[in-house]
């Protein structure tokens, strides 16, 4: 998959949900509107396929655990959906600090093979491969991030705008990357080109 069809594959799949993102009905016996938890869970399934496809372009997310009931427990062991075998703070990879989740989780921690599932601190760092394109995965972990965000706020009871704000913000992030130049680079030069034209008619 290349990057373009990355992201035109991401955007169409993103519309599609905030399409059927509408505020509730106004009576709760007639409300045809697509209930939080269902939204939630189309956009969990995104952001994994997403992430997973993010692979081919150097980008992972791996889990930090901080604690968990194993008093043998030490240091940040690390696990990940993407088959690496890494450590905290590995070399081999480009932590720039970019966090998708911090907070308790229910999980197995790594620490060792005997643990059970168990709630513990954990965080979801953000890491690069060293020969990746590291702006291209800046871009990429921001629109994830959206994403994220998106899911965070489908929770029961919440307002679907904030789902929708999320949402479209990550399409207008990659708008600018399908395009051949950012939408506010070419407004500028449009502007200018339009402002010259003026200029050269007036003075003639």
């Amino acid at each position: 998959m290349s990057i373009f069809e990355y992201y035109a594959s991401l955007r169409a799949e993103i519309l599609k949900i905030v399409t059927g993102v509408e505020n509730s009905g106004w009576s709760l016996f007639w409300d045809e509107s697509t209930p939080n938890y269902v939204t939630k869970r189309k956009l969990e399934d995104l952001y994994k396929k997403y992430l997973k496809n993010a692979e081919d372009f150097g980008l992972y997310v791996v889990t930090r655990h901080c604690d968990c009931p194993n008093p043998k427990h030490t240091d940040y062991p690390v696990s990940n959906d993407h088959g690496l075998s890494i450590i905290y703070g590995d070399k081999n990879y480009i932590w720039n600090g970019g966090q998708m989740y911090q907070g308790p989780r229910s999980c197995v921690c790594p620490c060792s093979s005997k643990n059970k599932q168990s709630q513990h601190y954990v965080v979801d760092d953000v890491i690069y491969e060293k020969s990746a394109n590291q702006e291209l995965c800046k871009k990429l972990e921001d629109i994830l991030y959206d994403v994220i965000e998106a899911t965070d706020s489908a929770g029961d009871k919440k307002p679907r705008s904030a789902i929708r704000e999320n949402l479209l913000r990550a399409v207008l992030r990659i708008n600018d990357q399908l395009l051949p130049e950012p939408m506010d680079v070419y407004i500028e030069n449009k502007l200018k080109s339009m402002h010259n034209k003026a200029l050269q008619r007036t003075s003639r």
